[in-house]
């Protein structure tokens, strides 16, 4: 990001932040309470639009885009307070997240899997006892209707029941998948992906849990869980320890080195709990005032004069 400001009033909430996030990092922003923080997490997230400056992302300009087309682009973010789906499952919660749901249009959901594609189309008749079968009982049926008496004719020779065994003979399974709605496979490998994040989150033992009876870090990592249903590259996380206990706390930042090395994803994560955050992230930006006072290793930042003064109170 390049220059940003933001003012409300006569306060300059962001007063000329410039900085980068390292892909593949795990980079917090601190400061005290009012120095601009949640402010600029949500004009970056979309939020907000800043008064002036830009936002790079993926070597493009996404200045003031709204937060639907940066989900689509690869940015998500979570937020202090879980938004979660109460009477949903965790499961369920992440499902909804996926973002080439078909079921979800009218039209899309009546299609057949067949009509997706030309090569969907011709699966079936590439499987040649499967076309073959289908064609011999057609053929059968266009030379019965040639002739007179067509319904003693259907019935006396057996046309329609030889046409019928055709349809149920041992190749109907492709001809089954040829007619099942598009959104099937699609349901089906949605759960197989948000089964694989419930892994890497360790949540595969509460999978069917209703969301109202998660714990509080239980919550963070189901909205980090949907963050990821949407295929993002650069997660914002907004407090994700705030209010967890010490034990799940360091979980969580476990989680996310797990998330970061085996996913290569980038995190930039708004964080006050430094006595559990500093020794799980790679670089950190320090805020005060609306201005970036200081940036680098957390041994840099942590041992800067201006971050004591501002934020430690030293």
């Amino acid at each position: 990001m390049q220059d940003i400001r933001k003012s409300f009033g006569n306060l300059h909430a962001l007063d000329g932040i410039s900085l980068q996030v390292a892909e593949r990092k795990v980079s917090i922003l601190i400061g005290p309470n009012g120095s601009g923080k949640s402010t600029l997490i949500n004009v970056v997230s979309g939020l907000y639009s800043p008064d002036s400056g830009k936002i790079i992302f993926d070597n493009k300009d996404v200045t003031s885009f709204a937060p639907h087309k940066l989900y689509k682009m690869g940015i998500a973010r979570t937020f202090q307070i879980p938004a979660l789906f109460w009477k949903l499952t965790v499961l369920e919660n992440l499902l909804v997240a996926e973002k080439e749901n078909l079921g979800e249009g009218f039209w899309n959901s009546l299609r057949p899997a067949g009509l997706r594609s030309r090569e969907d189309f011709f699966r079936p008749w590439q499987d040649t006892a499967s076309g073959w079968q289908i064609i011999r009982g057609l053929s059968t049926m266009r030379n019965l209707i040639r002739r007179r008496s067509v319904i003693t004719r259907l019935f006396g020779e057996k046309a329609l029941i030889e046409f019928l065994r055709s349809l149920l003979g041992s190749t109907l399974k492709t001809w089954k998948e040829f007619f099942a709605p598009s959104w099937h496979e699609a349901e089906k490998r949605a759960a197989e992906k948000a089964g694989r994040i419930l892994d890497l989150l360790g949540l595969s033992r509460l999978w069917n849990q209703p969301a109202y009876l998660l714990s509080g870090g239980q919550m963070k990592l189901v909205e980090i869980g949907r963050a990821l249903m949407s295929d993002a590259r650069l997660l914002l996380l907004d407090e994700p320890v705030s209010g967890v206990n010490p034990t799940l706390a360091h979980e969580i930042f476990s989680r996310i080195l797990k998330l970061r090395d085996e996913l290569g994803l980038t995190f930039f994560i708004v964080e006050h709990r430094l006595d559990i955050a500093l020794k799980y992230v790679d670089e950190i930006f320090a805020m005060a005032l609306g201005k970036l006072i200081a940036s680098g290793s957390p041994d840099d930042v942590m041992n800067n004069r201006k971050v004591i003064e501002a934020y430690l109170g030293g």
